[in-house]
């Protein structure tokens, strides 16, 4: 680059003085170059020495031949106290950009050329003018000289930097515009022509957008004038038609141009062709769609998976229960076995011994009645009726006449009471009879009664209200099993002493039961979790939470329903309808 374009006008008339004036000029031009184009600091250090050197040989060339030609001895002073302040000011400068290459800036060039045009100009031109006893010429005709040089020369300076810009920009695979304030571009670059197909002299206004997609114009347009009216930066994307050549994205940053007084003089552009990058947008969104559709069939998967588990753990638990519920019943099963064998045979000794004992009572009843009528026909100081007398007196035979009977008879009433209740008891846990079967709904009631009567008998008040309903097809033991757990949940939910009502009934195509309490009701945040597995309220140790569960399964399996009606402080009725098969 150059800053000062050296010609014949610089010239003041002492050949030595202009080739070292030109010399000085070339390593500012250098220096200028140098910061421009981002040299390594060292290298611009090394310049700055240079120039500092060479200024110090050209000062001591100067003073001496102002000395040896016998120059003014006042201006002679002056001269070379504008050499030293020069030196003093440059070196300082130097010594800063040690620590901060920044510092040699536009401010330092800016002080260097006016400083150098300054010098070349005015004192050096006053000092030849001197030396060559030339006429002399005033201060304000030589400034104004000094100045027509100095913007001759930026002008030449100026045209160079802009032709230099415009090659640079022609270079570049890029749009490079500018436009003036009607947003008629001014200047376009190579790349700018080739894309638009419009030679510079027919642009106009309307066509220079022409090659910018229809649906895109408008953003384009808008973006032009918000830079202009805000002043401010402006980026968008947009797409360029280039015929057989395709569809093209451009990145483009448009920016104000603003003059000192702070007008707006146009625009700049700064395009770039984007469009590999869309393409990979465009293909990572692919991907990105591929991945997501992936991932939802995954997580599809996951959870059909998940689904699976949760309905593994349902079946498990009903296996479970269905396990608990046959070792229990098998458990039960066991136990009234084993119950109704250990009492059925001293029942059956019981009760065969109390029929014979009841006959051999009354023959020994008939053979009293024989004595007494022989006792009649004797005398009666007779030894032997006395003694007899005496023993039937003493033992109040008559009593014992009408008492014995009756005794014999609650005993043997008692003995077939706990035959039937043995009877009832393996009827209700019987294992080995779970096939689907005729079923007397108020039978099984009053066997499971008999089985909990010591659970309930000190809790409630058993009222029975049968409507006389036939025997369906059901598997009665899970029937009876379901009355034994709403029995025994009633009675529990009675904390003083109440009433438990138990009641039977049809619907069409449904037979139902009831077993309603006044106990304590359910609290309604957790009717809804009655029927869960080992979900209980009673204290550990004292429930499993299963009874209801079980019974619950029962009825499903059934294809029967439960209905629930409970309030707290007031008690509870469980209704079970079972399908009429």
């Amino acid at each position: 680059m150059t800053i000062i374009t050296w010609n014949d006008q610089l010239n003041v008339g002492i050949t030595n003085v202009d080739k070292q004036h030109q010399k000085l000029v070339d390593i500012l031009n250098q220096l200028d170059e140098a910061v421009a184009l981002g040299y390594k600091y060292k290298k611009i250090l090394q310049l700055v020495d240079e120039l500092i050197d060479y200024t110090q040989y050209h000062f001591q060339e100067e003073e001496q031949l102002m000395q040896q030609s016998g120059y003014d001895a006042a201006q002679y002073k002056k001269h070379k106290l504008e050499h030293d302040e020069f030196i003093e000011k440059v070196t300082q400068e130097r010594t800063m950009a040690i620590d901060n290459p920044d510092t040699v800036s536009s401010v330092l060039l800016e002080f260097l050329v006016a400083w150098l045009m300054d010098h070349i100009l005015y004192s050096d031109k006053q000092m030849a003018l001197a030396l060559s006893r030339a006429p002399a010429i005033n201060d304000i005709e030589l400034r104004k000289q000094q100045a027509d040089i100095m913007h001759s020369n930026l002008y030449l300076a100026l045209r160079e930097s802009e032709n230099r810009f415009k090659e640079l920009a022609d270079q570049l695979p890029a749009l490079i515009w500018i436009t003036n304030t009607q947003h008629i571009p001014i200047f376009c670059n190579r790349f700018w022509v080739e894309i638009f197909g419009l030679p510079k002299q027919k642009i106009t206004m309307d066509n220079w957008h022409s090659a910018i997609d229809p649906d895109d114009i408008e953003l384009v347009k808008q973006a032009y004038q918000k830079a202009s009216t805000e002043l401010c930066e402006q980026q968008i994307e947009y797409r360029l038609n280039r015929g057989e050549k395709g569809t093209f994205w451009m990145l483009e940053k448009i920016v104000p141009r603003i003059r000192a007084n702070g007008h707006v003089a146009g625009l700049m552009g700064f395009g770039m062709d984007i469009s590999l990058q869309k393409q990979a947008e465009a293909h990572l969104e692919i991907l990105v769609d591929q991945r997501t559709e992936q991932l939802r069939e995954v997580n599809q998967h996951l959870e059909d998976e998940k689904n699976q588990q949760v309905e593994l753990n349902q079946q498990l638990k009903e296996v479970q229960s269905h396990l608990v519920q046959s070792e229990k019943m098998a458990s039960l099963g066991q136990l009234a076995a084993g119950v109704a064998h250990e009492i059925n045979n001293p029942l059956g000794y019981i009760y065969s011994n109390l029929n014979t004992l009841k006959q051999y009572i009354q023959d020994l009843l008939n053979i009293v009645e024989s004595g007494q009528r022989l006792a009649a026909h004797l005398p009666a100081d007779d030894p032997a009726v006395v003694e007899f007398l005496r023993l039937q007196q003493s033992a109040d035979l008559d009593f014992m006449k009408d008492d014995i009977p009756d005794l014999v008879q609650e005993a043997l009433e008692g003995a077939t009471r706990a035959k039937k209740i043995v009877q009832d008891l393996r009827d209700f846990s019987r294992i080995d009879k779970q096939d689907k079967s005729p079923f007397d709904l108020e039978a099984g009631i009053d066997a499971t009664l008999n089985i909990v009567s010591n659970e309930i008998k000190y809790k409630a008040e058993v009222v029975k209200e049968y409507a006389g309903v036939k025997p369906f097809v059901c598997v009665g033991s899970q029937i009876n099993q379901v009355i034994l757990n709403l029995l025994v949940n009633a009675a529990q939910a009675i904390e003083e002493f109440g009433k438990i009502y138990i009641r039977t009934g049809y619907e069409p195509n449904w037979v139902w039961f009831e077993v309603e309490d006044t106990g304590k009701g359910i609290p309604v945040a957790i009717q809804s979790k009655i029927f869960d597995p080992f979900f209980t309220t009673k204290p550990v140790g004292k429930g499993t939470g299963l009874g209801l569960s079980l019974s619950y399964k029962i009825i499903q399996d059934h294809q029967g329903k439960v209905d629930l009606q409970s309030a707290e402080g007031k008690g509870t009725k469980f209704r079970v309808s079972l399908p009429i098969p």
